[in-house]
This record gives structure tokens, sequence and C-alpha cells, in this order.
């Protein structure tokens, strides 16, 4: 089991580099490295080395994510995890937006103990520039070693952005088999320059099955950016047990190293080059298109496609709506490099000290004043 382990998590590390090598712009890989010592309720504490890889692709309405898990305890023994996760967006529409997605996973333990489970998910997201909030339904099953078990669940959740911080609410029921899970829960994001925290508060309402992952329990996790491409990770806390995919209910204290393998500038907003009929049909301004890409940290670059124009300036609510002039590169587009939170954000352009007008392929709004602004997302 050992070697076999430690040849899967490092054959999934050197794919995912390739895969950001390959798909460039379009994926990230990562891979987190650690000790921590685990107390699975109802067993001994134990220490534990951890070796987790991690690949990301991303587009502008798709998604996939593959990770794994190797843990090694000090008696020798072993858990191996994996996980894919697939989402397919819908375009946005003024206030909301669809989502269609699907989960599966396994885990081993030894020769004692193995887990699947498989789940379509359906969300609806009603969004707004500062503030949002989904409804879902979940369906699907999950095996803990017997035969298959039938799951069933849905969920509801809010969300706020603030300058430097991010909170949610949600609330999950979840039905395996003849057996019923309610959760309540909160999450908090805060970031300021190479500090990132995260802490989540949550509670098991009521479980049918007695005290088993019931409760409150609570986790707290702080990333240290130490470069481009590395990061320190110190977490702890107490999570409950997940009963789809059979995780036990633990206490931890972790510390780790986090290696990015994938590029920089992953592209998270493109309009086709091509004039379509839709481009040539936009009432206001000439065909500008818009690029945004993600680069290191909060890092965004902006690119407009405007090469016969001789000055061209942005402005948004992450300028404090201050015009922003823009330098040409030597492809004729225009850049600027700009620190944006995560979120939805508001942008107009202008070409030549002309009006400010929307550019192509973002959500079209109207804001407080009656005018027209442009909305793109940064995740």
């Amino acid at each position: 089991m050992r070697v076999a382990s430690l040849a899967w998590a490092a054959a999934l590390a050197a794919a995912m580099s390739l895969l950001g090598r390959g798909l460039g712009a379009q994926s990230t890989g990562s891979l987190t490295v650690g000790v921590a010592t685990v107390h699975y309720d109802g067993f001994l504490p134990s220490g534990a080395v951890s070796l987790a890889p991690r690949v990301d692709w991303q587009s502008s309405s798709a998604s996939v994510s593959v990770s794994g898990t190797y843990l090694r305890f000090e008696s020798g023994h072993e858990s191996l995890q994996s996980a894919v996760a697939a989402r397919l967006f819908t375009d946005p529409g003024p206030l909301w937006r669809g989502e269609f997605g699907f989960v599966s996973g396994a885990s081993q333990y030894l020769d004692l103990a193995s887990f699947w489970h498989g789940v379509a998910r359906a969300r609806l997201h009603v969004l707004g520039l500062e503030r949002g909030a989904w409804i879902g339904v979940s369906g699907g099953a999950t095996s803990y070693g017997g035969a298959p078990r039938s799951v069933a669940a849905a969920s509801a959740g809010v969300w706020w952005r603030l300058p430097e911080l991010t909170l949610q609410l949600s609330t999950d029921r979840s039905r395996i088999a003849d057996t019923t899970y309610t959760d309540v829960g909160s999450r908090a994001h805060w970031e300021r320059g190479p500090l990132a925290l995260d802490v989540a508060l949550g509670a098991r309402a009521w479980s049918g099955m007695g005290s088993n992952g019931s409760g409150v329990y609570g986790e707290t996790t702080a990333t240290i950016a130490l470069g481009e491409r590395t990061a320190l990770v110190l977490g702890g806390g107490h999570y409950a047990s997940d009963p789809i995919s059979g995780g036990l209910a633990a206490g931890y204290l972790s510390a780790a190293v986090g290696l990015s393998l994938g590029r920089s500038g992953r592209v998270i907003h493109a309009f086709p080059t091509s004039r379509s009929p839709r481009a040539e049909a936009l009432p206001l301004g000439p065909v500008v298109r818009l690029e945004v890409r993600a680069e290191r940290g909060r890092w965004v670059r902006l690119r407009l496609h405007a090469s016969e124009a001789m000055r061209v300036e942005l402005a948004g609510d992450f300028t404090d709506w201050e015009p922003v002039a823009l330098t040409r590169v030597p492809d004729g587009a225009w850049e600027a490099m700009l620190e944006i939170p995560s979120g939805l954000h508001r942008i107009n352009v202008r070409l030549d000290g002309g009006a400010w007008f929307v550019p192509a392929g973002v959500t079209r709004s109207v804001d407080d004043f009656g005018s027209e602004v442009g909305i793109f997302a940064v995740p």
C-alpha cells in the first residue's frame, strides 16, 4: 500500500505540472507537504506526514478540480483519499446564474475500510456586486464498503464581500439512506498583503446517528505567501464527520509548505477575437474586447484590444472610478496591472478621451445613477 500510495501521489503531482504547462493560462497546480497531529473521534491521537497534490482548470463557464491526500501516521498506517469535481455554469443573466456539477471521490485506510461516493448537484446563484445568495439540490450514492446507499441533499446560503473580507452563511440538510443530518455553518476569508486567513464555524444541529459528529466545530487556516510560488500554511481545529464521503470527525494541528506548479496568468475572462453578430449589434461604443488574467497574489492583468486607439483608459470600483491609463504592448493591445480583490467588479473604458462605454463581452448593468457599466468577476 505504501509504495502504491507514494507512486500515485507523485504521478498526480507530475501530471499537474505538465497540465499547468500545457494549458498555460487556464490551469493551476499545487503540491502541499506538511506534518500534523490528528485525533480522530474514538481513536488515540497520532502524528502524521501529509502529501496533497491538486490541479484546477477553469474557464469563464466551467471548472474541473482533481485532488488527493496521502497520510502516513506514526504507527506506519496509511490513508489515501482522492476526489474529482466538475462544474458547468450558464451564461450570467442580469441577476442570476445557473450551476450544474458532479463530485466523485474515494478513500482507503489500510485494507480495513474503503469508501466511495458520486453526487450530482444543481444550484441557482443570485448575484449582486457585493452580496449574493444561492439555493441548490444534490443527489447520488455513497458506499461505506458495502452496498450503495442513496444520497439526497438541499442547501442554501448567502455571502457578503467587503474590501478585505468575505463572509458566508449556509445551511445543508442531507439524507443518506434513512439517516438525516442538518448543518449550519459560517465562513470568513480575510486577506491583506501576503497573509490570508480563513475561519469556519458550524454546528450539526441534529443527526440520526446520535452524537457521531454532532455538536459545534470550527477550523482556522493561515496562509503566508513566502514568494511567487511558495506559501506557509498553518491550520488547526475540529471538523465534523462527513456522512457522504465517510470521513470521521477529528481535531488536528498542521503545518505545511505549499508549492505552486502551474503558471501564473490564468485567463478568467475573455471575449472571442472575431466579431460575432452579437458583438456587431452592441449599441454603445466601438467593439473593444476586454480580457482579464489572474496573476500572482491579488494582481490582475486587464487587456483591452483597441489597436487603432492612441490612448486607452479604464475606470471601475477597484480604482474608485479614477481613470487609469493603459500601456500599449508589442502585440497592439493595451494593458494595466492592478491589485483587484476577488468578487464582482464594475468597469467602463474610453478611447482617446471620448465618452465612457462598456467593453464587449462583459455583462451590462445600470448603476445607481442610471448609467450603463460592465460587470466582470475575479475568482
